[in-house]
């Protein structure tokens, strides 16, 4: 199992729709090429979180990376892991809201997740916290 760990910022101009556009596209392509993971979404920032076979996801990361619907991407994390950390979500969203931060959200999402992969990820959303 591979994964791919990603921030990247969106355009000044999308909107809820765009978003949602593009969680609805990136499910079906996830669920078509057995990639899971989340996407996580604050005021100025997507993380990201992509896993499954290596050549699936390294597609769909350089397909991502061509979407000019963000600036800016930054991969973060890549390698194998031992197992799917979200084997039943094709792409799971949450969006930060105004009040809450990124570290929070993202402690409630990786709660089954193993440890390491857990603190990994919380690591990426406190230095975003504390970046914002």
């Amino acid at each position: 199992m591979y994964r791919i760990v990603y921030i990247s910022t969106p355009k000044p101009d999308i909107g809820p729709a765009d978003v949602a556009g593009i969680l609805e596209t990136g499910r079906k392509n996830n669920i078509r090429n057995e990639i899971t993971g989340l996407l996580v979404q604050d005021s100025r920032r997507f993380l990201q979180y992509l896993e499954g076979e290596q050549d699936a996801v390294e597609t769909t990361f350089a397909r991502i990376s061509c979407d000019n619907r963000h600036l800016a991407i930054i991969p973060l994390k890549m390698g194998l892991i031992g197992r799917r950390q979200f084997p039943d979500w094709a792409m799971a969203s949450r969006l930060v809201g105004i009040n809450n931060s990124l570290e929070n959200t993202v402690a409630e999402l990786v709660k089954n997740c193993d440890h390491d992969v857990a603190i990994e990820l919380l690591d990426f959303a406190k230095a975003r916290d504390r970046a914002a």
